[in-house]
């Protein structure tokens, strides 16, 4: 997959739109997202809207092409942090979705809560999700790489959707759990205020 082209200058008035699409889906959701409202927010007109998106669904299909930009841009940009190791891919992959780096959360919270990602224009971050498996299990392995991603996930949605049942001490653990099983990596027992039942003094 290409790496995002950074732009500059000046947004463009398309830019400026899609930056207005994410603000509205943030402030109302997908299902009352108009294109009214998101010209307005834009500072464009109406007909200088629909000259880039004639329709809702292809301005929410470019936003989540945005979305998608965001992702990988976010991972790239861990693993130029990280060794150069061929595990490398799948432990920029965990910390980029486990802090959010992309920035994304509270946009794809919106989209998953009306449902808005079962619609066509969800396609990008579709395909996104079918590519990246392959990038980063290679070097890591299937079982590896497998395990990783669906405790990532599992996290990540669980966070969305506001159904997670550990606190900040128990999600840093499983954090350091899913990076030692990237690192082969044997972690000590867990510490007591992170097993179940305890309370703070």
């Amino acid at each position: 997959m290409d790496t995002p082209t950074k732009k500059r200058g000046r947004p463009s008035a398309r830019d400026k739109i899609l930056d207005a699409a994410l603000a509205v889906v943030n402030e109302v959701g997908a299902p009352a997202l108009t294109l009214d409202a998101v010209a307005e927010r834009a500072g464009v007109s109406k007909g200088g809207l629909l000259y880039h998106f004639p329709f809702k669904e292809d301005l929410l299909t470019a936003a989540n092409e945005v979305i998608a930009d965001r992702l990988l841009a976010a991972r790239e940009a861990e693993a130029a942090n990280l060794p150069d190791t061929p595990r490398r891919p799948l432990k920029a992959y965990v910390l980029a979705s486990v802090y959010n780096r992309a920035g994304n959360d509270k946009f794809t919270t919106k989209m998953l809560a009306a449902g808005s990602m079962l619609k066509e224009s969800a396609d990008p971050i579709r395909r996104y999700w079918k590519e990246r498996f392959p990038e980063i299990a290679e070097g890591a392995g299937f079982d590896r790489a497998a395990l990783v991603h669906a405790a990532t996930e599992g996290l990540w949605f669980m966070e969305v959707l506001g159904l997670s049942p550990f606190t900040d001490k128990q999600r840093a653990r499983v954090v350091e759990t899913i990076l030692a099983i990237v690192d082969d990596k044997v972690l000590p027992p867990a510490p007591a205020d992170v097993e179940p039942g305890h309370t703070a003094p």
